[in-house]
């Protein structure tokens, strides 16, 4: 008795998974930036202006990978950014002037969407892929 089977359904079933991952691994990518996006534009909604040069440098970096996480930060590259983020005393060092917290609420904020946000998006990402 022999037995035989023909790989060359299993390869294009094969090869459609690799694509399929592939296209995974972008729309993730996509998703966290469109999420960093969403709170790189509150954070400066949300950030006082006074000569605008703080407003004008929040930034996002690229998805980066740190253990198992995929990061994505948001960052400002002024020297007092976090003076007004998270508060500081006065020039007399005796009063305390309260942090606007922009960035923490605003990726808060995303962070609590984020659930709702890629069901929806992953769910037109499997039609998308018509497997």
């Amino acid at each position: 008795h022999s037995m035989s089977f023909d790989y060359k359904e299993f390869e294009k079933f094969v090869d459609t998974y690799k694509k399929a991952a592939i296209e995974f691994d972008k729309f993730l990518n996509k998703f966290l930036i469109k999420c960093a996006l969403d709170a790189l534009g509150k954070t400066k909604k949300r950030t006082p202006v006074d000569t605008g040069g703080l407003k004008r440098n929040w930034f996002i970096t690229r998805v980066m990978k740190k253990g198992d996480e995929l990061v994505v930060w948001l960052y400002n590259s002024q020297d007092y950014a976090s003076f007004v983020e998270y508060g500081h005393t006065d020039r007399s060092r005796t009063n305390w002037v309260e942090g606007y917290f922009m960035a923490t609420i605003s990726i808060e904020e995303v962070q609590r969407k984020i659930p709702q946000r890629f069901e929806r998006e992953f769910e037109k990402f499997m039609l998308s892929l018509e497997v």
